[in-house]
């Protein structure tokens, strides 16, 4: 499925908006972007699966 979502980027010029937990997944991303408590909290650009499970064991939600 990621390499036909892939696909649909590359040559048709599509934009596919994916939500996921899976640092792989993410990694086949050209941007990912990182949600905590619903707002933005950073950003990476064509990142391995492991910087960004690297960033996901950084983020913190706001305390209650």
């Amino acid at each position: 499925m990621l390499t036909l979502l892939r696909g649909m980027v590359d040559r048709g010029g599509q934009t596919i908006i994916m939500v996921t937990h899976d640092p792989v997944a993410a990694s086949c991303a050209d941007r990912v972007v990182f949600l905590v408590d619903g707002r933005v909290n950073g950003e990476l650009i064509g990142a391995s699966a492991e910087d960004i499970a690297a960033r996901m064991t950084k983020l913190e939600a706001a305390p209650c």
